[in-house]
This record gives C-alpha cells, structure tokens and sequence, in this order.
C-alpha cells in the first residue's frame, strides 16, 4: 500500500477535529477520500518502528557533515571524522539520518549523503536547514503537525500519529516535537506547543530552486496547507511522492502553471491507480493510459460517481493540452 496506514478514521469533522469517532464511513468524505469509499482492507497495516533516539541537532549535523565530505563503511571512522566522537554517539546518531533519508548504506556496507547540497566546510545554520526540511518530509514529524494544526494538544497530536501511522515506540515521536522545537517548527507558549505563524498562513508563492529557509518554510506551508484541504486520512493515504507533488504544484504554480498542472494530474494518476488495486481492480487499471481512461474504468466498475469522474476527465484533458498544446477533445 502507497499509504503508511489502512486504520479506518473519521473524516476532519468527526475524530480529528474534536468530536466523536466515526463508527460507520461517514456518507460524503473529505476530499480524495470520497474516491476511496473511505474503504481501506486492514490486511494492508505496517507496523512502523522508528529507530530515533534523543541526538543534539548539531551532532546530526558534524556526522551528516563528516559522511559528505568522507564517505565509509566504519561507524568508529566516521565518528572521528565528525569531530573525535565515541562509537556509542555514532550508534545513535547514524541510525536517526538514515531514517530522516538524509545518508544511505549501499549493498557494500558504504555510508553516503542523499543531499548534494551538504558539502565539507558548510556553515552550520545551513546544515540545519538540510535537516529542517528533512524532518518537515519524514511522515512521523509531518503527521503531529497536521494535528497540531487541526488544534490538538501535543499529546494529542502524538497519540493520534502513532496510532494513523502504526507507530510500535510512540515514545520517540516526542524527540520529533523536541527537534521541531529547536528548528523553529513548533512555538511553545504556557506549555502548549503551535506552529510557527509562517506555516499556518496560506501558501507562500516562492520558487523550489536554492536553499534558503524561505523556501524550506513555503514547502512546508504548502504540505501542510494541502492535508487541511483533502483532508488527514486522505492525506494519510497518498505516499510521500505525490504528497511531494502536490506541494510543488501549489509553490509552482505561479511561476510555471504548466508544470504545476502535470504535477497535479500524476498525483491523481498515481491516487485513482491505488483506488484502483485497493478496489482489486490492478489489471484493469494497467490497460488504462492516464487519469482520465482511469476515471472511465473505475465509473464503469461503481466505484466512483459520474460527477467525480467530470473533475477527473477535466483534469486530465487540461494535463494533456499543457503537453500537446491542443487536444482533439476541443
């Protein structure tokens, strides 16, 4: 499954905006979840483990530092690489990059940096900013912040992400809210903790090209924007790659509609795709090109209405004009 979880939840206006949890799949969904039925089998649930454990930002950031500029295999090397550290700091550091997909270990035991931007000598405010958006994409940190922005407590917050994402230690996820602390991604204020003002403000227009904390805050504001739109669970289902669509098609889109546009329809592609295999439908929708003979199929089989299938075919006929400037439907 494309999605972290297959746990049945009530829509924003049921269990996560406050009220009570929803017992029957409500009659008209949220967003993309009305595509789905709001049916997902619970023999697709993962268990998630995080292997976080509580690491100052700038010893992620020396060992994140020390990978790029020398790349090995040997935990202890890279440990002193990083600036003399112990092997017991490195066992306790590495594992948390590797879950933030900030460095990855080839088949050859060889750790590496995934960021091409991190380069020996990077001043440390920068190397923050890589970790900043690394923890702004890893789902776990994500989810407590779509709670946080649909008003729970931070204990809240926590306990409904662990349960969404089938989180087997929700202890770790408080290190998440430490960390977004110290980036500046949570405000605390009387204990409480909410998002910096900049993220819950309507999406800021900015170009994706260069790193600079502008950007890294409009791409989150974006992500974050978008899961109060189509909704948590809906939201919940997409996989990180059309959630990263998505935000790019909103930061794109006044700069470049064009690609803003494609942007959009492959994230509905991808998502109808998945209805498709969660309805059992996988070998239909692989002789279908496209949202729009995907839409055609999937209301052929009853599984969704002629209505949402205009918006689909609206979207995929507009998808196509902006890649064959004129489409014969016109």
């Amino acid at each position: 499954m494309r999605g972290e979880t297959a746990h049945e939840w009530g829509t924003q206006s049921n269990e996560f905006m406050g009220g009570p949890p929803a017992t029957q799949p409500p009659k008209a969904c949220v967003g993309l979840n009305v595509w789905a039925n709001c049916h997902r089998p619970s023999i697709l649930l993962k268990i998630m483990k995080l292997d976080i454990q509580r690491v100052p930002l700038s010893t992620l950031a020396s060992f994140m530092l020390a990978i790029a500029s020398h790349p090995h295999s040997k935990e202890d090397v890279i440990a002193k690489f990083a600036g003399d550290m112990s092997m017991a700091t490195a066992k306790r550091t590495i594992p948390v990059l590797l879950a933030l997909g900030l460095v990855s270990r080839d088949t050859a035991g060889m750790y590496q940096c995934t960021k091409t931007e991190v380069r020996r000598g990077m001043p440390n405010d920068e190397a923050l900013l890589v970790i900043r958006r690394a923890l702004h994409n890893f789902r776990p940190f994500e989810a407590i912040c779509e709670g946080v922005m649909f008003g729970e407590s931070e204990s809240e917050a926590i306990r409904r992400a662990s349960i969404i994402l089938s989180v087997e230690n929700p202890g770790v996820l408080d290190v998440l809210v430490k960390w977004g602390e110290e980036l500046g991604i949570f405000v605390r204020e009387n204990g409480a903790i909410r998002l910096a003002p900049e993220l819950v403000s309507r999406t800021a227009s900015v170009a994706v090209a260069g790193l600079s904390s502008r950007d890294i805050t409009s791409e989150a504001a974006a992500r974050l924007y978008n899961a109060s739109r189509i909704g948590r669970d809906a939201n919940n289902f997409l996989d990180e790659i059309d959630r990263t669509l998505l935000a790019k098609a909103q930061l794109e889109c006044p700069i470049s509609p064009d690609d803003s546009l494609e942007k959009s329809g492959k994230a509905l592609e991808d998502y109808l795709r998945e209805v498709a295999g969660v309805k059992g439908l996988t070998a239909e929708a692989a002789k279908c090109s496209g949202a729009g003979q995907l839409g055609s199929m999937l209301v052929g089989q009853g599984v969704i209405h002629t209505h949402l299938n205009q918006i689909v075919q609206a979207i995929s006929t507009s998808r196509n004009m902006t890649a064959h400037h004129k489409d014969k439907k016109l």
